[in-house]
């Protein structure tokens, strides 16, 4: 196995520190994008070290609360007195000349943004996937968001000066699924080791689900998880509420705290999260329309998949096959029909997660087209593993709904292609070695997951682009679209003047293969691609103009993140959607 060797030969000797260069016309010094190549097998950086070379300057963060008032914000949202100016409302950036207006000083001509006046940041040389398509140019950021991009060679005063030239600068990546749930010992702990693999991974902001424990199925719940999160995140972060049976009487409460919309679960599960009947997602969905929220909902049939598998435990059947058995594609195409119906009932916006049947996205895009607010997303494991390679990798590759064999694969990723998908994600699952490998006996014993939310970025990236999909399409799917979805679109997502100064430099020729043991900040370290091979690195990941990680070691320290509160859906439909399903 290849040993991964974060660095690119040329740019520095390695453990030889970095000249300094004059930046583009500034006063300020030039950092490369790599400051030099770091031994093999040393991605997992020491959060507590700043591995950024000498002659850096690096602006003083404003606050050290990760719960204080930004000073960038106007109109922050108001409703909860336990947490004051908790970061930001998701809405539209504030407008120019407005107090708090980020993009400023700046002179408009001819519909360009030119600088008057120095920038925190400039990132030069790089090609920079733009809202209006990839092109060279220089990123200037001020104050943690993003100022402007201007003609290479524009003449430019900066305070640091980020070379990074042969590296394409894409939006931060958005990753709408995540459990944050391991080791266990405390919020605070789980999100720090979880959001350091994000980042390490390029992902800036994630939306985690509501099974930590106690699941956050009540308003006081969801408050102290957003308290406890904060502590320890190493990026920006929102929180999904819950929509089942216990919490129906507690959505319109985790709303006002920031909730962009509910999770149900409909089959049975292994996190104490109480199963969504018919008759709640009816009751929750009723609500979230009111509220303008989304409902997500995992489609599974619970009565199909409990007969499915007393069916197949009755014929002494556990082995990994026997999972693909008891859930097959029906399971999912007959219950996404059913949520459909629903959301066509009441009005609701849905998202549907993690799909793995191109029938079943094939339904939510009929359900668009008849006017339903409607979304879907895949996970990157139902995009790049098979069935068949589920009895070779056991239980670390055990998930629901289960992989598919390879001709669901490829007419999923059809419908990728095709923009018929709104989003993909990690659906991130830090389960222990022991209680995944606990499954080689009893599939059903093995907890449902997969842990990837560092590496599912450039693995995704890079098939994608093997397949001839355009890296714009393919980010978007990555970044504006989750946005979208869970209402960030006003902050994240887009490479546009007056947003969050999140962003991911990436190589897209530079070919490593995953080592989890050698790369992982996860608690315990494993993952299903295991000697796969990417052709695409991330170098550097910044939040708000600031380096969080850097060629895989994690440069951030717990309590750096920020909660953002994130508004519903843009759109509600108006009456019963004429949805035919």
């Amino acid at each position: 196995m290849t040993p991964y060797r974060p660095g690119t030969p040329g740019r520095g000797a390695p453990g030889a520190p970095e000249e300094p260069t004059p930046g583009d016309g500034g006063t300020g010094l030039t950092t490369p994008a790599r400051p030099h190549p770091a031994p093999a097998g040393t991605g997992r950086g020491d959060g507590g070290t700043d591995p950024t070379p000498r002659g850096t300057h690096i602006t003083a963060p404003r606050s050290t609360d990760p719960t204080a008032p930004d000073p960038r914000e106007s109109g922050a949202r108001t409703g909860d007195p336990h947490l004051p100016g908790a970061y930001t409302t998701a809405g539209r950036p504030p407008a120019e000349g407005a107090g708090g207006s980020p993009a400023e000083p700046v002179e408009r001509l001819s519909g360009r943004a030119r600088p008057t006046g120095p920038a925190d940041l400039a990132v030069t040389g790089a090609t920079v996937l733009t809202p209006e398509g990839p092109r060279p140019g220089t990123l200037l950021v001020d104050g943690g968001r993003i100022r402007a991009v201007v003609p290479p060679g524009t003449r430019v005063t900066a305070g640091e000066t980020i070379d990074a030239r042969g590296l394409h600068l894409v939006p931060g990546v958005i990753d709408l699924h995540v459990h944050f749930d391991v080791p266990g010992i405390s919020l605070e702990t789980d999100f720090r080791t979880g959001t350091r693999s994000a980042a390490a991974g390029g992902v800036t902001f994630v939306v985690e689900h509501p099974f930590s424990d106690p699941p956050t199925t009540t308003a006081a719940r969801y408050r102290d998880k957003r308290r406890s999160a904060a502590a320890g995140a190493v990026v920006d972060f929102g929180l999904w509420g819950a929509l089942t049976r216990p919490s129906l009487d507690e959505m319109e409460g985790q709303h006002a705290l920031g909730a962009p919309g509910f999770k149900a679960f409909l089959p049975e599960n292994d996190m104490d999260f109480p199963p969504a009947t018919e008759a709640d997602l009816l009751t929750g969905m009723t609500t979230a329309a009111r509220l303008g929220a989304r409902v997500l909902v995992h489609a599974e049939d619970r009565d199909a998949l409990t007969a499915g598998e007393a069916a197949l435990r009755a014929r002494r059947r556990t082995d990994v096959a026997a999972l693909l058995e008891a859930r097959p594609p029906s399971t999912e195409i007959d219950a996404v029909r059913k949520v459909l119906r629903l959301a066509t009932r009441t009005g609701c916006a849905v998202h549907l997660v993690h799909l793995s049947t191109p029938e079943a996205v094939d339904l939510v895009t009929q359900a668009r087209a008849a006017g339903l607010d409607a979304t879907c997303e895949v996970t990157a494991h139902h995009l790049l593993l098979n069935a068949a390679e589920l009895p070779a990798l056991g239980g670390f590759a055990v998930c629901a709904p289960p992989l598919r064999d390879e001709r669901h694969v490829e007419r999923l990723w059809d419908r990728v292609r095709a923009g018929h998908v709104q989003a993909v994600v990690s659906d991130h699952c830090p389960y222990g070695r022991a209680d995944k490998l606990a499954g080689s006996d009893d599939v059903f014993r093995c907890p449902f997951g997969i842990q990837s939310v560092q590496e599912y970025v450039p693995l995704v990236v890079s098939e994608a682009l093997r397949r001839g999909m355009p890296l714009a399409d393919i980010v978007a799917l990555m970044t504006e679209g989750p946005a979208r979805i869970c209402g960030a679109d006003g902050s994240k997502g887009a490479l546009r003047p007056g947003m969050d100064a999140d962003f991911a430099l990436l190589d897209l020729d530079s070919p490593w293969v995953v080592s989890a043991e050698r790369q992982q900040h996860a608690e315990e370290r494993w993952s299903p691609y295991d000697g796969r091979t990417s052709t695409v690195r991330v170098v550097r990941t910044v939040v708000r103009g600031r380096t969080v990680a850097l060629d895989g070691a994690v440069t951030a320290s717990g309590g750096s993140g920020r909660y953002l509160p994130l508004s519903g859906p843009a759109r509600q439909p108006s009456g019963e959607a004429a949805c035919r399903i």
